[in-house]
Order: C-alpha cells, then sequence, then structure tokens
C-alpha cells in the first residue's frame, strides 16, 4: 500500500507540472532564506563563545551624566581601576587594561613597509580570553614595554614560512620591537579582534604622557576581568561602585562588572538585530507555508474526480490524507534539497550584496535541522489536512461532477491566510521604505559642520610635530582652500575626562567633557559658527573654546563665555563658544566638548585639507608628493571625511539591503499564492460567468466580480499590518538619537505597491477568464 502511495505521489507531482514546479521554487527559495536568516541569527549568538572560561569573564561598564539613557553605562574604564582591583578584590583572577580601539602604526621589516593597526593591552589578556599562543610565551606580569606579539596570518604576511621569534619590527620609524609570540587567529566571532599585540605600558611613552595610565578620570579605556571560579560578581560590584569616587571625589561616574557573554548580544544592541532576522525568518516561513497550503489545495480540488472514483472503489476515510500528506512531502523534500544547492551557490554572492554574516556550517547547526524538519512536517500536515477534510466530506456524486462542497470555515480560513500573507508582505515593505528613508535621512543629516571636499591626513613621525610646515607647502596649491591639524578625526572624538570645576557649579553636576587638539584654521576648514568670543584669536594662556552643549551646563543663563574651569591645578578660561556639532556617530546625542589650542597634550595625528571640487585627483597628487617630500619614510594615507561618515552607518545600510531582498522575495511568495487561490475561484466560478456573459456581461464587470474580493483582503491585511510595521519601525528607530518621523506617505505608498502588484496579478487571470467563449465555459458543466 505505501509502495502504492509513493507511486501515486510521484505520478501526480510529474502530471501537475506547472502546480509541482510552482510550488518547488516558491518553497526552495522560501526556506533558502530562512537557512541563511538563521545562519545569521546563530552566527550572532556565537560570539565569545569560543572562550573556555566565558561564564567568568567580565567587562566594565561606567554610568556617568554622559550616559544618556544607557542604565548601565557603556563599555569604558579609567585606566587605574583594573591594577586596583586586582590588588584589592581577593575574587578577581586576572584585571586586563585595554586601549579603546586600535592605533594605525607603520610596520619596517627589513626593506618592506607595513601599515597595520596595533591593539595595546596588558600582557594578561591571553590569561582571560582563549587567545592560544602557538609559539613563544607573554609573561602576565612582564614590565617590558617594546614586545610585540603577532596572529599566525600577520606572522606569515610578515616572514613568510620563517620563525618569527626574536625578530625586530621597527614601528613610526622610531621604535624597536622584539616579537615574542605568535598566537592563533582570532575568530571573527569575537568581541574583542587583533592581529597585532604591544603593552600597553608603551603608552605613556608614544603620547608623551607619564601619568597616561594612572589616573581615575579618562574613560578612554576597556577593563576585561576574570573572577577566580565560583566567586560572586554581585559581592564584587559592592565594593566597585564607589571605587572611582573614592580616588576622585570629585567624579561621579561608577563602574560595574557585566557578564562578558551579553556585551555583543545585548550591551552593543546586536539583540535587537536578531529578533529582527528572527522575525522576518518567521514571516517568510509563514508565507511559504500560506503559499504552499494554498496552491495544493488548488491542486487537490483539481482532482476531485479522481478522488471520487476512489472513494467509490473503497477507499478509506484516511486515504486522501495519507495520498496528499505524501505528495506533499516529497515536494518539500526536494525543495530542501534543491535550498540547500541555492545557498551554496548564492551566499558568497548575497555575503557581498547584503553584508549577510556566518559561513555554510553555521546553517547545519543540530537546532536548525531540528526545526528545519520540524517546520517541513507542519507544512505538509496542514496542506493535507485542510482539502482532505473537505473532500472527505464531499459526496461521491459531487465529485464525479467536479463539485466541491466547501465547508464556510474552511473558505474563510483560505481568505484569512491569504489576508496574513498580503499583511506580511506590506509590513515588511513599510519596514524596508522606513530603512531606506532612515539610511538616507543619515548620509543627509547637518552634522553642524561641512564635511564635503575635505581630505583626512595621516600625520606620521615628524609630521606629527611639524604639520605647519606641511600646511605652508600645501598652501601654495591654489586649489586647497584651507587646512588644520587636529588629535582626532571627526567621525568620532573618545578623548575624555571629568572631575571638572567652576564657580557656581551644583555638587551633583559632574559632565564627562570630550577633548580635541587642534590649530586655529578648524573652525574655519569646518565651517563651524562661532556663538560668543572667537575661536583662539585671544591668545591668553589657558585659554579654551567649548561647544554650546558645555557652556548650557557650565552656565545655564547663557554666561558662560570668560568662566574660569578648573581642575587640579590646572586653570582654564573659556574664550569661545561654538555651536554644537555631532562628533560622534547619530545613535548618540552632542556631549560636552572642549577645544584646547596646540598644547601639546595629544599627538596631531590628522591633517584635515579642504580642496576646491575642480582639479581633485590633481589635487591629492599635490598633497602626496608634498607629503613624501617632508615625510619620506612613512607611506602616505589619506580619506575622502564624508566617505568615512558614509562607513559609520554600513550596519543599517546592510539591514535596509537585506530587507529589500527579504521584501521583494516575501512580495514574489504572496503573488503566487493569490495566483493559486484566483485560479481555484476561476475554477468554482466557470459556469457563473458563462452564465453572465451569455446575459449581457461585459468583461469589466466579470473582472470587477472576481477582484472585488482580493481587493478587500488586501485592503484588510493593510490596516491590520500598518501599526504592527509602525510599532516595530518605532522601536527600531530608538536606537538612534536622530531619526527621521515615521511619515503616513510610507504607510500609504506600501499599501498602494501592495494593491498594485495584487491588482495586476488578478486582473490579469481576470481578463483571461472574462474573454474567454461563454459556450466553452458552460461546456464544463
Amino acid at each position: 500500500m505505501n509502495l502504492q502511495f509513493l507511486k501515486s505521489a510521484v505520478r501526480w507531482n510529474l502530471k501537475n507540472k506547472t502546480g509541482t514546479y510552482i510550488n518547488i521554487v516558491g518553497l526552495s527559495v522560501g526556506l533558502a532564506v530562512i537557512l541563511l536568516l538563521l545562519n545569521i541569527v546563530g552566527y550572532e549568538k556565537s560570539f565569545d563563545k569560543f572562550n573556555h572560561r566565558l561564564d567568568d569573564i567580565y567587562c566594565i561598564v561606567t554610568k556617568d551624566q554622559h550616559s544618556g539613557s544607557s542604565p548601565i553605562g557603556w563599555n569604558e574604564s579609567v585606566p587605574a581601576l583594573p591594577r586596583a582591583m586586582m590588588n584589592e578584590f581577593p575574587e578577581v583572577e586576572q584585571a586586563s587594561l585595554v586601549q579603546n580601539g586600535k592605533r594605525t602604526m607603520q610596520f619596517k621589516i627589513g626593506n618592506q613597509i607595513f601599515k597595520e593597526k596595533v591593539q595595546f593591552a596588558s600582557p594578561n589578556l591571553f590569561k582571560i580570553f582563549s587567545f592560544p599562543l602557538l609559539s613563544g610565551n607573554i609573561p602576565a606580569e612582564s614590565t617590558e614595554k617594546n614586545i610585540l606579539a603577532l596572529s599566525k596570518s600577520s606572522a606569515t604576511k610578515f616572514f613568510g614560512n620563517t620563525n618569527p621569534l626574536g625578530k625586530l619590527i621597527t614601528i613610526n620609524n622610531k621604535y624597536e620591537f622584539r616579537i615574542v609570540a605568535v598566537f592563533d587567529d582570532i575568530p571573527k566571532n569575537s568581541s574583542l579582534r587583533f592581529d597585532c599585540w604591544a603593552p600597553i605600558g608603551f603608552l605613556p611613552e608614544l603620547n608623551q604622557f607619564p601619568n597616561y595610565l594612572n589616573t581615575w578620570y579618562n574613560l578612554s579605556f576597556q577593563s576585561y576581568v576574570l573572577l577566580a571560579k565560583g566567586a560572586s560578581p554581585e559581592n564584587v560590584n559592592k565594593r566597585l561602585k564607589g571605587r572611582i569616587i573614592q580616588s576622585n571625589p570629585d567624579s561621579q561616574a561608577e563602574s560595574q562588572l557585566y557578564p562578558y557573554s551579553n556585551l555583543h548580544t545585548v550591551l552593543y544592541g546586536r539583540n535587537k538585530r536578531i529578533k529582527m532576522v528572527s522575525a522576518i525568518a518567521v514571516i517568510i516561513f509563514i508565507l511559504i507555508s500560506i503559499n504552499f497550503i494554498n496552491l495544493k489545495t488548488v491542486d487537490t480540488f483539481q482532482r476531485i474526480k479522481e478522488f471520487g472514483i476512489r472513494k467509490i472503489n473503497g477507499a478509506g476515510k484516511g486515504y486522501i490524507f495519507k495520498q496528499l500528506m505524501l505528495e506533499a512531502s516529497l515536494v518539500i523534500i526536494v525543495s530542501a534539497a534543491l535550498s540547500l544547492f541555492i545557498i551554496y551557490f548564492s551566499i558568497p554572492t548575497l555575503k557581498n550584496l547584503t553584508g549577510i554574516s556566518g559561513t555554510l556550517t553555521g546553517i547545519f547547526t543540530p537546532a536548525s535541522i531540528v526545526m528545519f524538519l520540524v517546520s517541513g512536517g507542519l507544512i505538509a500536515l496542514i496542506s493535507a489536512l485542510i482539502p482532505s477534510l473537505t473532500l472527505r466530506s464531499n459526496s461521491p456524486v459531487n465529485s464525479l461532477k467536479a463539485k466541491v462542497n466547501e465547508t464556510i470555515s474552511v473558505s474563510r480560513l483560505r481568505t484569512i491566510l491569504s489576508g496574513v500573507q498580503f499583511g506580511l508582505a506590506i509590513g515588511l515593505i513599510i519596514c524596508t521604505l522606513f530603512t531606506i528613508k532612515q539610511l538616507s535621512y543619515l548620509r543627509n543629516f547637518d552634522l553642524g559642520f561641512n564635511k564635503e571636499q575635505i581630505v583626512r591626513v595621516d600625520l606620521q613621525g615628524p609630521l606629527q610635530s611639524n604639520y605647519k610646515v606641511l600646511q605652508d607647502e600645501l598652501r601654495k596649491n591654489p586649489n586647497i582652500l584651507s587646512s588644520t591639524a587636529a588629535s582626532r578625526n571627526l567621525t568620532g572624538i573618545y578623548w575624555n575626562g571629568d572631575g571638572f570645576k567652576w564657580e557656581g557649579k551644583p555638587a551633583n553636576v559632574d559632565p564627562l567633557i570630550t577633548f580635541i587638539e587642534t590649530d586655529d584654521n578648524f573652525c574655519k576648514t569646518f565651517d563651524i559658527k562661532m556663538l560668543d568670543g572667537d575661536y583662539f584669536k585671544t591668545r591668553k594662556p589657558g585659554a579654551v573654546v567649548i561647544n554650546k552643549t558645555l557652556a548650557d551646563i557650565i552656565s545655564p543663563d547663557g554666561n558662560a563665555l570668560n568662566k574660569k574651569i578648573i581642575r587640579d591645578t590646572l586653570e582654564l578660561e573659556v574664550t569661545g563658544i561654538t555651536n554644537n556639532f555631532n562628533f560622534k556617530p547619530l545613535n548618540r546625542s552632542i556631549g560636552p566638548l572642549m577645544f584646547i589650542k596646540e598644547a601639546g597634550l595629544d599627538n596631531m595625528r590628522y591633517l584635515f585639507v579642504k580642496i576646491a571640487p575642480t582639479h581633485v585627483s590633481g589635487t591629492l597628487g599635490n598633497i602626496e608628493k608634498t607629503v613624501k617630500k617632508l615625510n619620506p619614510d612613512f607611506l602616505f594615507s589619506y580619506h575622502f571625511l564624508d566617505d568615512e561618515f558614509a562607513k559609520l552607518y554600513n550596519g543599517e545600510e546592510r539591514l535596509q539591503k537585506q530587507l529589500s531582498l527579504f521584501s521583494f522575495i516575501a512580495i514574489i511568495i504572496s503573488v503566487m499564492g493569490l495566483w493559486g487561490i484566483l485560479l481555484f475561484v476561476i475554477q468554482q466560478r466557470t459556469k457563473e460567468i458563462g452564465i453572465r456573459k451569455v446575459n449581457g456581461a461585459n468583461v469589466s464587470e466579470v473582472m470587477t466580480l472576481l477582484n472585488k474580493d482580493f481587493i478587500k483582503w488586501v485592503s484588510i491585511a493593510f490596516v491590520i499590518a500598518t501599526p504592527i510595521a509602525w510599532f516595530a519601525m518605532h522601536k527600531w528607530l530608538e536606537n538612534f538619537a536622530y531619526k527621521t518621523s515615521l511619515s503616513w506617505w510610507i504607510f500609504a505608498l506600501a499599501g498602494i505597491l501592495a494593491l498594485g502588484i495584487a491588482l495586476l496579478t488578478v486582473s490579469w487571470q481576470s481578463w483571461k477568464a472574462a474573454t474567454r467563449n461563454p459556450v466553452e465555459a458552460l461546456r464544463y458543466e
């Protein structure tokens, strides 16, 4: 009997080529998309899981007045805290200080020159994380400053197959570092990744700031802690809460331990992405399920005579269900196999196109396989159950006449499923349009300064102190309009501190002030407006310029100019106030900022050159030639500032591309389902259409008759999808300090698009039915 079922199932699927092909294509594409989405979710959740003692690893998060709406603060730490924790907290097995971000430095190995990013961190970092050493050794308590550890890939890049241990690398043509270890390449799913490590103890010499690592006010670092097994993080947090204030009474910053296992997903906000991707996977699954069920229902009702004959010949009550279940299972198995081929051949292209992360191995996890089997079985079960219940109650006489006594509940269920299908598709369209609108808003947002036609030149070696010589040379080129040197890049300024005092300061106010060291051409080059005073035209000792945010904190009544600001022995005077401008990505609001005029407190790392929009290539060539002439021992590098700002929103751009792709697939699947339902409706109303035409109904009247129900479904789906999509986008936009409005026209456009697509699909089939010869239509009865 089972063999007979199998033969019948194969025979029908081969005979019904159109329906089978549409089902296989829709299902295989949908399953491929679901597997890709599950791969993204699995990859995001796999972050940092390779660490052997992950449950004992914590990062330090610090909460202060600059943390804004963050309930716990950011992944940042004052530099003196890890050493204090090692000395004072017996529960702490290791505490490592890490510079926030990597330094780009020049490596010279023989005659070869490379530009590499170096992660400065305490040596015991390798005791906390599972970054296995392949050769050499890094003593956790080492005080040696001029040592270097390389990843396996970097060691191969620099030295080929030669053993790199003991080799010397000249950094920035000034410092010689000895390679002491080679570590295995850090997995891509690690929150902390680097290829070159150097001891953080070298930073005071590099920055020419002897006390750089001993302060309790600079949050330009990260700290990672390994607790002893069984130690209570709650007990550590009780003593950690006021530790910064204990050593820096002027500060109001508070630190606490935060589970490192939650750093990527929760603190870095990837959980929202995981939920969104998971929701899209569920939506696609619902779409392909409804599509498959509807199309199988149509296919089944086309065989009503066959099942009527089988019932007359003694087929049992469960025969139809078993037959339909086996046929559906065969299609699902073929579709599943085809989806794997689609993934295998398309994932490289999709990675480049949409930024989909993960690997093929991430798809074949036990959880995804179980989910895959359960989902396939559920689709097959429902697609066999609905038509079999209808046909089971259908009399053999009606079956032989190709009549279906479809119950109201089954008909209503099919209508609801189609409405849900288009509602989900409309929701995806709305979300896609809003991500496009938000991305456009971010790219065109008025940052408060002019970033167009500005080239960022990296200052290295002698040019960090001799940048004025470079500026003088560049001024000779008429296509160079202005230039300014600065210690930090405007895509993100993260040099900061607190503990400042001024007359009338409230006891509960202690802002974390961000600093940037510049020359007096900064405002001119970036077209930043001065609100009061001047930009370092007043040559007073200790003169500083502040932005409006800091001015409002110092003096809410608007009298911040000429105010004295004091910290320890440092006395400053506000001689100018600039308009606010965004100096961090737009997911953060504008904080207090202080400009320091060439005080030597920080290296001048960048020269920003404003160039004329004409003869760009020639101007860039002139800049390169001038830099190389003055700095021949260093590689020349430059970047356009507007390109760097665009890169800040690569994540949003990837999301927009992914949503666009999945929305397109959702619409295609919905159209296929709509097409299948329409075929069934036309088949059931063939006689009615013929009679109406004989009685004088024209083509438009017949098309209206067939189209109105589908238009109603789409309209109801739009009404239901709109508030749900609005809520989803409202929650997503909460990630941004600056966000676009939830414009009504986005919803209207999504509804018009969905309605237009539905009308095109329905009208084509309706027109074919309406133009058919009525005699041919009546012949079916």
